[in-house]
């Protein structure tokens, strides 16, 4: 039942349950109101409800029309016209104040996330969504992933001019399954870019710490137990030795029996190795045992380190490969590259005082020697080349040369070059530019604080 009435603004409350929270500016739509008046009727239901959520039969709340009501207080206005609507409860009532909102352009990314939620949980299926707001259910579906970001972290990152949110970034967020892992991405990021950058960071850590589940309750279910905290440090020496290993990051499922091992239970013990890319089952080498001396064991212990420290260099390199293969294959956003921008890539180069040839962009695409390459992968590979921007084809001899360097950032006692370490630093640095961030373990291995350097005496 409907009726159209002139009603007093003092009699009209805004819905409690409104899904918009913030009305936004309404000045312009204020002065509207004084020249024009109110060209279109709010919508209201009969009663109110006070600040503690009682009812009173006196009085309106507020449908539709908020902006318009908060306007025409501004613009002096007494009364407005209202359709006024009886006998709508409260399903009806949210679902018509949503319907309403999810049609306008302005609503932030959290209230059009929530509005979605909303319905969905007074019983509206995607299929009914889609229908009523004219969004995709691929829309409606990234929405509904949204809802589920902590809304005090999602508010702030929104309101942060300076960090210029999109859909986009969010989006990367939902290939974390984990929604306690997602907030943490939203917020430890400090820009757009380095948001994208850590969500593809999480997603993969998290894909390879669900495969070690997987691999830990087989290894519990054989009746294996897990390595003691110091055998990780112990990886690089002859003390222990792999009966079976699985690479996390490429694995797809884990098989796993007593006759895969084909070996005395009691014996064995799981580890998760450094890095968490690779999982392992191992047992003690057999071997005569041997007292080293005091010089020996220190050696031992030394070289152990240095295969560690190259070990997180070669993880690193390659982590930072993969980053700027995703920048060619413009998975990563492209910048405006300016001049200053290759100017600093270019310096970068030089710094590293590395080379550039046909043959370097052709084994940075490809992944192997030019020699061991086909002629089809040549042919595909030079098609790549033709196709890169000037800024592309400088970063292929930037990510050649920080390999090398990389190699040269502890050498053969154990001895941090802080040469090589600061310019790898640089590197980083120009990066960065794309959304590329160092963990504090990875900035330790370029700045000499990682544990594992060798220390220098106090009088060298």
């Amino acid at each position: 039942m409907e009726e159209l009435k002139q009603i007093g603004l003092n009699e009209i409350h805004p819905h409690p349950q409104n899904p918009r929270r913030d009305l936004g500016d309404v000045s312009e739509l204020t002065e509207s109101i004084k020249k024009n008046g109110i060209m279109q009727n709010l919508t209201v239901i009969p009663g109110h409800w006070d600040e503690s959520g009682k009812h009173h039969e006196e009085g309106y709340t507020l449908l539709i029309g908020h902006r318009r009501y908060k306007a025409s207080m501004a613009a002096g206005i007494d009364s407005v016209p209202c359709r006024i609507i009886t006998g709508m409860d409260e399903r009806e009532q949210l679902s018509t104040m949503l319907e309403e909102n999810m049609q306008r352009a302005d609503l932030t990314v959290w209230e059009q996330a929530q509005g979605f939620q909303m319905m969905l949980d007074l019983g509206e299926s995607e299929d009914d969504l889609a229908e009523k707001t004219g969004f995709s259910k691929q829309t409606i579906k990234h929405r509904l992933q949204i809802a589920k970001l902590d809304s005090n972290l999602l508010k702030k990152k929104e309101n942060d001019k300076s960090f210029q949110l999109t859909l986009t970034d969010l989006y990367e967020l939902e290939k974390i399954e984990d929604i306690n892992r997602r907030n943490e991405v939203l917020k430890n990021c400090y820009s757009s870019r380095d948001l994208a950058f850590r969500a593809k960071q999480a997603a993969f850590q998290e894909k390879r710490d669900n495969l070690y589940k997987i691999f830990e309750e087989k290894c519990k279910a054989l009746g294996i137990k897990e390595a003691k905290a110091q055998v990780k440090n112990e990886r690089w020496g002859d003390k222990w030795e792999e009966v079976f290993s699985v690479n996390l990051e490429t694995a797809k499922k884990i098989e796993l029996t007593k006759k895969v091992l084909n070996d005395d239970i009691e014996k064995l013990t799981y580890i998760r190795w450094y890095g968490d890319s690779s999982a392992a089952i191992i047992k003690l080498k057999q071997k005569e045992k041997k007292k080293k001396t005091a010089s020996e064991l220190l050696k031992e212990k030394e070289d152990q380190d240095r295969k560690e420290i190259n070990s997180r260099l070669k993880d690193l390199m390659k982590k930072k490969d993969i980053f700027i293969k995703e920048i060619i294959e413009k998975k990563i956003e492209a910048i405006k590259e300016t001049h200053e921008d290759i100017e600093d890539v270019y310096n970068a180069i030089i710094l590293l005082e590395t080379w550039v040839s046909n043959f370097s962009l052709r084994e940075y695409l490809i992944g192997k020697e030019t020699y061991k390459m086909t002629d089809e992968e040549k042919a595909v590979a030079d098609k790549q080349i033709e196709q890169l921007t000037l800024m592309e084809k400088m970063l292929i001899p930037l990510g050649k040369g920080m390999n090398e360097k990389s190699g040269r950032v502890i050498d053969w006692q154990g001895y941090f070059s802080k040469e090589n370490g600061d310019k790898l630093m640089k590197c980083f640095e120009v990066l960065s530019k794309w959304g590329w961030s160092l963990s504090d373990e990875e900035t330790s291995l370029l700045n000499g604080k990682c544990e594992l350097y060798k220390k220098v005496k106090a009088n060298d």
